[in-house]
């Protein structure tokens, strides 16, 4: 190691020792002035809570929900950096065998150049209301659980109608926070005309491939750039050539200075679930059922799109987005095993579960004694249907007819309903986000692979006990192989792939549709009535929750001071962390940045590690260049920090102590993915790609000059490199010099720059709640 890295590695695990802890917590907007602002000030923060969030502004509203992902505004003209994976969808839409746009990327000169990102929609936050007054009154009288989750469910509805009826632009949501103790309506501005400005081709975005994900260290660049248009008159619109950009009220400045070890950064996102406060038997099922059977199935299903794939290039380009889902969500599953063993989280909370049984023992704590009983209770009856919720729970991504077919039997069911009481999703109000997902379905519709992936499930459906017949009916067979056979003429014979016939369908009346004779609607009925069944069962788990959730919440809540963070839940959250490495395991210290030099030396020349030829050409000179990094002598691709990330952080802008754009999050370490149970201070790190990265290729590889402009660093291209700073100094977080301490025995040896033990708890499992477990609202 050079002796200039050796040293800031070891500068690194000082500042990063020395951090406030302030790591864990994804904080809601509403938290953020009750932390100790003091000591985030002494991390290196410039900003007053109001800067990021106020009830008419903030840095925080420059993040926006992407479709499931998390992007930032970046000019005034509607530009949204994102993560490469997060476009992917978009990409893959715009793409063919003539334009592939997966292999080799895609960028727009000028605005008329951009495509349409097909499906998806940018949702602006613009409000938030605690609402919780409002649901619970709707409780009274309520005579069972079903009823009460009925009530729930009815009264959400009414606010949301009632909120996007006032303004037909607007996307409203209602939240629940600790298990249901608080309510909160999100009003949000939706955005539909959304554009696909510029995208590195695989060979950056996707470098390393499955090999790589949720490993360290990393070297792919995982962003690109979207833009949101909107009509003349600056009102959300659909796709329309005379459409013009939108006009953010904030975005975010981009940095060239990037980041360095020690450095606060914050993660604005949308982080989607953890499940940090599950119960011990939760957390038992998870490991003994819920996440072998997951990576059972997605392993399989990996193994024959694999497959498929090499049949020709036309195929691959349709199953590649599900191809990426799936071999992330197997991976995730097959991390998620390993950490919670390793970490022994099953164990620590049976200790948990023994401690508040008998804490719930005390005279006037029955409501609580009764809570914990009712919650077990609650996990053994999610445990006897499993097998049957993962089955019909994976039908509509086994196959897009038959998912499609599924979804357009129940939508014709509920539009015989009044619209306050049609199922969540097939309301007037989601029959737009219905269709165009259905035009995604019939695009990567192809009867092999759809036959292949259905086949598993029909086979696993006869397995189960009883078994699952409005599954194991569909074809007969002595063995996937031979069911997949079966079903694959069926489905291409099907008058629903053509997209006219299907469109009529959609818009068909009810007794229409019912009408239709069509091998897939006939399974589909089946299929249907199966769904809204175990519906049914689920809406009583929801009423057992609402009425002694915020019971366990508060006998949770006394045992744990201080502000207390909800479970992730698709709403924006901030997340503070510094930039530093971890020790993945004994003997090993991860360092917390990557160069180009590191992919060059990775690169096979073959995917996943083919890096473009016009990057090899250029990686020798990146060094010397403005976008190198001084301290480290070569073009950083990506870095470390110990933020609290989950799914729905992807494209979560990282930004400095100013708030300035230095990173964007895309990923977690393998020793992390367990952290959706608990935070790890020794071992929760999120990879981000560093966004000198982008700017390098947008000014020396694809020379977009107009972007640089728009990003508001076009007057760097052109200079050289920064000169690196003396040994002895180091920057601190707002910029300044000040002189580094020479560091001591303790710290050399947490750092790894001499040998000996460990600083005390360097390596122990930390950070995790004790308090405030709640519960993880989610079907498996």
């Amino acid at each position: 190691m050079k002796p200039a890295l050796l040293f800031m590695a070891c500068v690194s695990a000082v500042l990063v020792s020395a951090s406030v802890r302030a790591d864990e917590g994804q904080w809601m907007p509403s938290q953020i002035s009750k932390l100790d602002q003091g000591r985030l000030a002494g991390l290196g923060l410039r900003l007053g809570p109001a800067d990021l969030w106020n009830e008419s502004g903030g840095l925080m509203r420059a993040a926006v929900n992407l479709s499931g992902c998390t992007g930032a505004f970046v000019s005034e003209k509607g530009l949204i950096a994102t993560n490469h994976h997060c476009a992917y969808r978009a990409i893959q839409g715009q793409s063919s065998p003539e334009h592939d746009y997966i292999s080799n990327g895609f960028l727009a000169k000028k605005l008329d150049g951009e495509l349409p990102a097909k499906g998806y929609t940018v949702r602006v936050l613009s409000h938030v209301k605690d609402v919780t007054q409002d649901v619970v009154s709707a409780l009274k009288g309520a005579s069972d659980d079903r009823s009460r989750a009925e009530a729930i469910e009815k009264k959400k509805k009414e606010l949301v109608l009632a909120c996007e009826t006032k303004d037909a632009r607007r996307h409203c949501e209602v939240n629940d926070f600790y298990l249901g103790k608080r309510y909160e309506l999100s009003e949000y501005l939706e955005l539909e005309d959304i554009r696909l400005v510029y995208a590195p081709p695989a060979g950056i975005g996707d470098y390393g491939g499955e090999i790589d994900n949720w490993m360290w260290p990393r070297h792919s660049g995982d962003f690109a750039l979207l833009r949101a248009y909107v009509g003349k008159d600056g009102k959300p619109a659909e796709y329309s050539k005379d459409n013009v950009p939108f006009s953010p009220a904030e975005h975010l400045r981009v940095s060239a200075e990037g980041v360095r070890p020690g450095q606060l950064v914050m993660v604005f996102g949308y982080p989607v679930r953890t499940a940090r406060y599950l119960p011990a038997t939760e957390v038992k099922r998870q490991l003994e059922q819920v996440l072998p059977a997951t990576v059972d199935l997605y392993g399989e299903w990996l193994e024959l799109l694999a497959a498929q794939a090499k049949r020709s290039p036309a195929v691959a380009i349709k199953v590649a987005a599900l191809k990426k889902g799936v071999a992330n969500r197997e991976k995730n599953a097959r991390g998620m095993l390993e950490g919670l063993r390793r970490l022994g989280l099953a164990e620590r909370r049976e200790q948990e579960a023994a401690s508040l049984a008998e804490w719930a023992k005390k005279p006037g704590r029955e409501a609580s004694a009764k809570a914990l009983g009712e919650l077990a209770a609650l996990s053994a009856e999610r445990e006897k249907r499993f097998s049957r919720a993962l089955l019909l729970d994976n039908v509509p991504r086994a196959s897009n007819l038959m998912g499609l077919a599924v979804h357009l039997v129940r939508l014709a069911r509920e539009r015989q309903k009044p619209d306050i009481e049609r199922a969540v999703g097939y309301m007037t109000r989601d029959e737009p986000e219905l269709w165009k997902a259905a035009e995604r379905r019939l695009r990567d519709f192809d009867p092999e692979v759809d036959a292949a992936l259905l086949a598993t499930l029909v086979v696993r459906a006869k397995k189960t006990n009883p078994p699952l017949q409005a599954l194991a009916s569909l074809a007969a067979g002595p063995n996937e192989a031979a069911i997949s056979r079966a079903l694959a003429p069926k489905l291409a014979a099907s008058a629903l792939k053509n997209p006219e016939r299907a469109k009529k369908l959609f818009d068909a009346k009810p007794s229409e549709v019912d009408a239709f004779s069509d091998f897939l609607f006939v399974a589909a009925r089946k299929l249907a009535d199966a769904i809204e069944a175990l519906e049914a069962e689920e809406r009583t788990d929801t009423g057992v929750l609402a009425r002694v959730g915020p019971t366990y919440f508060e006998m949770l809540e006394a045992q744990r001071g201080g502000p207390v963070y909800p479970d992730a839940n698709g709403t924006l959250r901030l997340s503070v962390a510094t930039v530093g490495g971890y020790k993945p395991q004994d003997g090993l210290l991860a360092l917390p940045q990557t160069t180009l030099m590191g992919a060059v030396e990775k690169a096979t020349g073959k995917a996943p590690f083919a890096l473009p030829q016009k990057v090899l050409d250029k990686a020798e000179q990146a060094k010397n260049t403005f976008w190198a990094d001084s301290e480290l002598g070569d073009l950083p691709l990506c870095f470390l920090s110990n933020a609290d990330t989950t799914g729905g952080n992807s494209g979560s802008p990282v930004v400095n102590g100013r708030g300035e754009l230095v990173g964007l999050n895309f990923d977690r370490v393998w020793e992390n993915i367990a952290g959706d149970f608990g935070y790890s201070k020794a071992r929760s790190r999120n990879i981000s790609s560093d966004i000198r990265y982008m700017l390098w290729l947008l000014d020396r590889v694809d020379d977009a000059s107009p972007l640089l402009r728009e990003l508001g660093v076009a007057s760097f291209r052109g200079l050289p490199a920064r000169r690196p700073r003396p040994a002895s100094v180091m920057r601190s977080a707002d910029g300044g010099l000040r002189g580094g301490p020479e560091p001591t025995d303790s710290e050399r040896s947490s750092c790894g720059c001499r040998s000996g033990p460990a600083a005390p708890g360097s390596a122990a499992f930390g950070g995790l709640l004790l308090g405030a477990l709640l519960w993880l609202r989610r079907r498996h």
